[in-house]
C-alpha cells in the first residue's frame, strides 16, 4: 500500500510540475509574446519611424501631374554606438551641403539617435552606404515634388518635412493623401554596430489616392503670366485672378501674385501660404452694382430706360457726399450702370430698401462661405440691416461698407452669366481611393433672379464694355459683358477711407451671349497715378480672356460692331 501511495504522490507532483511548466510556457508564448518579442528585438534593433510614406498624387483636370513623389534619403547617426569619423563627417557634409563643424556639434550634443539631414537627393547620397558599418543611418523617404511649380502653388499648397500637408489641397485633403506610416528597423550586432536596414513590410507603403482638380494647367499658366505682367506694369501690393465655368461652378484657374515656389520648402512668410482668393477681404466697389441692379430689376422697381437724376455729379445722403467720377445731370438706369454712377445706384438702392438689398446680397453668395474645398476661406463682411447706419443703404448700393472675396465675386458674375443660378464653386473634379472614384457633380445652390432679369443685366454689362467704363476689357471678335470697380480702402484704425489706397477690379464673362468663362481680376493698391479698375484690372481681364478663348478654340463671333 505504501508503494501505491508513494507512486500516486509522485505522479501528482509530476503532474503539478508539468502543469505549472505548461502554464508558464502558455503565459510566455501566448499571453506575453508581443511584450517579450519587443524586449528581445530591442537588444539588436533600433526603431526609426518612417516619416514620409508615399503621398497620393494631385493632378489637373486633364491628368497633368501637379504633385508627385521623388525618392530622397534622410541621414541619421547614433553617437551612443559609434564615434563619428572625419571621413564620415566629410561624406555627410558633401551630401547634405552642411558644414562639418555644424554636424560635429550636433553629434557631440546629441544624447541618442539624431537626424543630421532630411530629404537629401538620392544622387547626392551615392557612396554613403559604405559608412553604415560606422554608424551612419540612411533611410529612404518620399519627397513631395511639384513638376510645374510655381504654377498654382497657393491652390496645391505644400507639405512639411514630415510629409504633413500645410496649406492648400495638401492640407485640406491630408487624410486622403498621406500614406500609412511604417516603422523601419536598424539591425545591430552585439557591439551595437549597424548591420542593415529593413522595414516591417520590406517595401514602401503607398497611398492609393489620386485627386483631380478642376484647374486647367494651361489656363492657370495664362492667368499667372498676365498677373505678372500687370504686376510689373501697375506695381500693386498684390494681384489675383480667377476663372470659373459659369454653368458648373468649376474653378478653371486661380492665381495670386506674388506667390512662392512650393518646391523650395515652406516659406518663412506664412502669409505666402494663404490663398487670398478665398481668404482676402476687400470692398467690391462698383462691381457690387450688379447686385443692386439685379434686385431692382427683379422686383420691378426700375425700368431699363427710366431717367434718373444724377445731380450733376454730387449728392448728399445723411450729411455725407456721394460723388461720381464722370458728372452727369441725368442718365437712364442703363447708363447709370454703363458710366458707373454712384449717385444713380444709390437712388435705385433706396427704392430696393435695406432688407431687400441685404437679402439679395446674401442670395448672391456674399456674407457666407461658398463651400469651396480650400482652407482659410472667410465669409466676408455683410452686416445685418439692423446694424446699418443712416448712410449704409446708399453706400452698400454702390459697393462700400461690405467686404467680399474674389471667389464670392466670380460666383456672383457667373450667376448673371448662366441665367440666374448660384453654384457652389468646385475645385475638386474627382477623388480616387483604392480604385474607387468619387466624382464631384455641379452643385446648384439656388435660383436668385429669373432668366429674364439675368438677360437684361447681361445686355447692360455688354454696354458697359462697349461704350462705358469697362471699354478696356473688350476682346476683339467677342462680345464681352463686364463691370469695373474702384474701391477706396478702409482703415479700421482711423475709421476712415484712405486717400491714396485703392483696390482696382474688373469682373465679367465671355462670350456674353453664350458664356464659357467668368473672370474676376483684382489689384490691391496699384500705382497711385493709375488706380482705376477700368484702367488697371480691365486690360488684364482682356488679356486673360483673349488667350483663354484662343486656347479653348472658341471661335470669334462674326457680329457687326464687335471691336
Amino acid at each position: 500500500m505504501r508503494i501505491k501511495y508513494r507512486l500516486i504522490f509522485t505522479l501528482g507532483v509530476l503532474m503539478l510540475m508539468y502543469g505549472g511548466l505548461g502554464f508558464r510556457l502558455f503565459d510566455i508564448q501566448i499571453n506575453r509574446h508581443k511584450k517579450l518579442k519587443c524586449i528581445a528585438e530591442s537588444s539588436y534593433t533600433i526603431h526609426v519611424k518612417k516619416v514620409s510614406p508615399t503621398r497620393g498624387e494631385i493632378m489637373d483636370r486633364n491628368a497633368v501631374p501637379l504633385a508627385i513623389n521623388r525618392h530622397t534619403y534622410s541621414i541619421g547617426f547614433n553617437p551612443r554606438q559609434n564615434k563619428i569619423s572625419d571621413e564620415l563627417l566629410a561624406g555627410i557634409s558633401a551630401a547634405a551641403g552642411i558644414g562639418r563643424d555644424r554636424i560635429k556639434k550636433q553629434v557631440d550634443e546629441a544624447e541618442g539617435f539624431i537626424w543630421l539631414a532630411r530629404q537629401v537627393d538620392a544622387a547626392r547620397t551615392s557612396g554613403l552606404e559604405k559608412y553604415q558599418k560606422d554608424g551612419l543611418i540612411l533611410v529612404r523617404e518620399n519627397h513631395r515634388f511639384y513638376p510645374n511649380a510655381p504654377l498654382a502653388s497657393r491652390v496645391i499648397g505644400c507639405v512639411g518635412t514630415d510629409n504633413q500637408g500645410l496649406s492648400g489641397i495638401e492640407y485640406n485633403f491630408d487624410e486622403q493623401l498621406k500614406g500609412e506610416e511604417v516603422e523601419d528597423r536598424l539591425i545591430k550586432d552585439a557591439k551595437g554596430r549597424i548591420l542593415h536596414l529593413y522595414n516591417s513590410d520590406n517595401k514602401d507603403v503607398t497611398c492609393e489616392c489620386r485627386i483631380s482638380l478642376t484647374i486647367d494647367l494651361n489656363l492657370q499658366y495664362i492667368v499667372e503670366r498676365e498677373l505678372i505682367a500687370g504686376y510689373k506694369k501697375y506695381k500693386p501690393k498684390s494681384a489675383m485672378a480667377v476663372i470659373q465655368d459659369p454653368h458648373t461652378g468649376e474653378v478653371l484657374a486661380m492665381g495670386v501674385y506674388p506667390s512662392y515656389d512650393n518646391n523650395s520648402g515652406v516659406p518663412q512668410d506664412i502669409e505666402s501660404l494663404k490663398n487670398s482668393i478665398v481668404s482676402g477681404i476687400f470692398e467690391p466697389g462698383s462691381t457690387f452694382k450688379i447686385v443692386t441692379a439685379a434686385a431692382a430689376l427683379q422686383e420691378g422697381l426700375v425700368e431699363i430706360d427710366e431717367i434718373i437724376d444724377c445731380e450733376g455729379g454730387e449728392f448728399e445722403v445723411g450729411g455725407f457726399p456721394i460723388r461720381d467720377f464722370s458728372p452727369h445731370d441725368s442718365l437712364t438706369f442703363r447708363d447709370c450702370m454703363v458710366h458707373s454712377s454712384n449717385i444713380g445706384l444709390a437712388k435705385v438702392g433706396d427704392r430696393v430698401g435695406s432688407k431687400m438689398l441685404y437679402k439679395y446680397a446674401r442670395d448672391f453668395g456674399f456674407g457666407n462661405f461658398t463651400g469651396i474645398r480650400l482652407p482659410g476661406e472667410t465669409r466676408g463682411i455683410l452686416r445685418k440691416p439692423d446694424r446699418w447706419s443712416g448712410t449704409s443703404l446708399s453706400r452698400i448700393s454702390f459697393g462700400q461698407e461690405i467686404g467680399v472675396t474674389a471667389i464670392q465675386l466670380v460666383g456672383a458674375f457667373s450667376l448673371v452669366a448662366n441665367g440666374g443660378i448660384l453654384y457652389e464653386p468646385r475645385i475638386i473634379k474627382y477623388i480616387e481611393v483604392n480604385g474607387r472614384e468619387r466624382d464631384f457633380e455641379p452643385m446648384p445652390i439656388r435660383r436668385v433672379i429669373s432668366e429674364e432679369t439675368a438677360a437684361e443685366l447681361r445686355d447692360i454689362l455688354v454696354e458697359v464694355v462697349r461704350r462705358g467704363s469697362g471699354d478696356k476689357g473688350a476682346v476683339k471678335g467677342y462680345k464681352v459683358a463686364g463691370k469695373t470697380g474702384t474701391a477706396q480702402k478702409f482703415n479700421v484704425e482711423t475709421s476712415n477711407y484712405e486717400e491714396n489706397k485703392f483696390v482696382a477690379l474688373f469682373g465679367g464673362f465671355v462670350p456674353a451671349d453664350d458664356p464659357k468663362l467668368t473672370i474676376v481680376v483684382v489689384f490691391d493698391e496699384p500705382d497711385e497715378s493709375l488706380y482705376w479698375g477700368g484702367y488697371v484690372a480691365a486690360p488684364v481681364f482682356s488679356a486673360i480672356a483673349k488667350a483663354s478663348l484662343n486656347y479653348l478654340n472658341i471661335i470669334p463671333e462674326n457680329e457687326a460692331g464687335i471691336q
